[in-house]
């Protein structure tokens, strides 16, 4: 009697335990939300490393049209040559390559006007990234100025900054726009 009694218990243990547990319906709507929510996030999570790049640009550049300003004040001219900056550091990395890029006043590379004008270049290694400049310049007589700017598409070319037609305000290159 007791032994029935026993196996009739575990039977009916055994068949509760059947019934717990997840369908495969609520795992399906389960792995449905996840892979919502990872496609929401991925493409925000994927262009993280494309900002960091950018702003190891943009702090060496700005380090560069510091140093520039700098090179302004003890010369009255602005350097030509990168390795006129001192700057201590490496003139490329993984993502781009530092430069100067000189000009005249209305952005011609073929007459630099260095009393008046430079542009600091970060130009990127990698096709997908954008490149990325600093125009130092002197517009009227009082102050150094500059302005950075970013490319608007990745691989354009890279020409000098110039100053407005009143000779008052830094101007972006083509193709570049206000950053």
């Amino acid at each position: 009697m007791v032994s029935l009694w026993l196996r009739d218990r575990h039977f009916s243990k055994a068949q509760n335990q059947k019934e717990q547990g997840f369908t495969l319906i609520e795992l399906l709507v389960v792995i449905v939300i996840i892979g919502l929510l990872a496609a929401i996030a991925l493409p925000s999570f994927l262009n993280q490393s494309n900002k960091a790049r950018f702003a190891e640009a943009k702090a060496f550049v700005g380090t560069m049209s510091r140093l520039q300003q700098a090179y302004y004040l003890e010369k009255q001219t602005f350097a030509d040559d990168i390795t006129r900056l001192n700057l201590g550091a490496n003139t490329s990395s993984a993502s781009f390559t530092y430069s100067v890029m000189a000009g005249d006043i209305n952005g011609n590379p073929a007459i630099p006007q260095l009393k008046q004008i430079i542009t600091n270049v970060a130009a990127p290694t990698s096709p997908n990234l954008r490149a990325f400049v600093a125009v130092v310049g002197i517009p009227g007589v009082v102050r150094i100025d500059t302005v950075f700017c970013i490319a608007n598409a990745a691989n354009i070319a890279i020409l000098p900054g110039s100053l407005d037609s009143a000779g008052q305000t830094m101007v972006c290159p083509t193709d570049f726009t206000l950053e």
